[in-house]
């Protein structure tokens, strides 16, 4: 871990991915050498511990950077603490000082307020470009498809292509909502039937126990749909020959009826457990 106490680089990266916009903001010549040392800081098989930079280099960025926070309603982190860092002679620790190779002038400031920082891109996207052809084109077009129609890279659907998940994660998904999903819909057909054949015994105030069976009996026909029709007749659409994963819009029919089942179904339900606690209290 770092000092910080990040324990992965991707968890490392996000938090730093916040201090962006300051480092184009440029307050400081060495703050992105400094927060790199923190959340990526050094490390040696001659040394036990990381080596992050020295106490004198986050004094300076803290003293250069904090009135342009200020100016935001921005504080320094406390996260960033200068105390925690060792100075350039302590002989318990080492730390490593600022470039001396950097330029000494201080980049450009921002004029007004701070450049909002480009978003990252999730894991496993692709950004989209024009190839020489002129068509669209994505930058790793193995696993990315360009779709004219929304100007977009989308996920392959092809089997063989894995993009968010590994192919084990996506089997054991599926048979996980299927199971679960057979097992509800089997659960609450037997109560619904049980109150088809004799009506009379559910009265108030159990008697909404009854229309919730009846809601999530519907809802778990959208994961059978789904596990019966496929992941390509669901979530999947076709240009130019080649599958890729739906982006938006009402570009599968098989899509949207399962979104509004279980969109629809799934509030239903909601609300009769509503109605469910309110008679219980109501009784009590």
């Amino acid at each position: 871990p770092n000092l910080l106490g990040h324990e992965s680089q991707r968890e490392a990266a996000l938090k730093l991915h916040e201090f962006a916009p300051l480092v184009e903001y440029g307050c400081h010549v060495h703050l992105r050498f400094f927060l790199c040392s923190l959340y990526a800081p050094m490390c040696t098989d001659q040394v036990s511990a990381s080596i992050p930079a020295c106490r004198p280099m986050c004094e300076q960025a803290r003293h250069k950077c904090v009135p342009i926070m200020e100016q935001f309603n921005f504080g320094w982190p406390e996260s960033l603490d200068c105390g925690r860092l060792p100075t350039k002679n302590d002989p318990n620790a080492l730390c490593m000082e600022a470039p001396e190779n950097a330029s000494a002038a201080e980049p450009h400031k921002g004029q007004g307020m701070l450049p909002v920082a480009p978003r990252p891109w999730p894991p496993g996207t692709a950004a989209e470009g024009r190839g020489p052809n002129g068509l669209g084109a994505c930058n790793n077009p193995e696993k990315f498809q360009y779709v004219e129609k929304s100007l977009s890279c989308a996920p392959r659907c092809s089997p063989g292509v894995d993009v968010y998940w590994s192919r084990e994660d996506k089997d054991f998904a599926f048979i996980w909502m299927a199971v679960w999903s057979t097992l509800c819909f089997v659960s609450t057909a037997f109560t619904v039937l049980t109150f088809l054949l004799d009506p009379h015994r559910f009265q108030y105030p159990e008697r909404p126990i009854i229309f919730l069976s009846m809601c999530y009996n519907v809802y778990s026909v959208a994961f059978i749909i789904r596990s019966v029709a496929g992941a390509e007749n669901i979530a999947c659409d076709r240009e130019n020959g080649e599958l890729y994963i739906i982006q938006e819009g009402l570009e599968s029919t098989g899509c949207t009826i399962v979104f509004l089942i279980l969109y629809y179904f799934g509030m239903a339900s909601s609300l009769w457990w509503v109605v469910l606690t309110l008679t219980w209290f109501l009784a009590a």
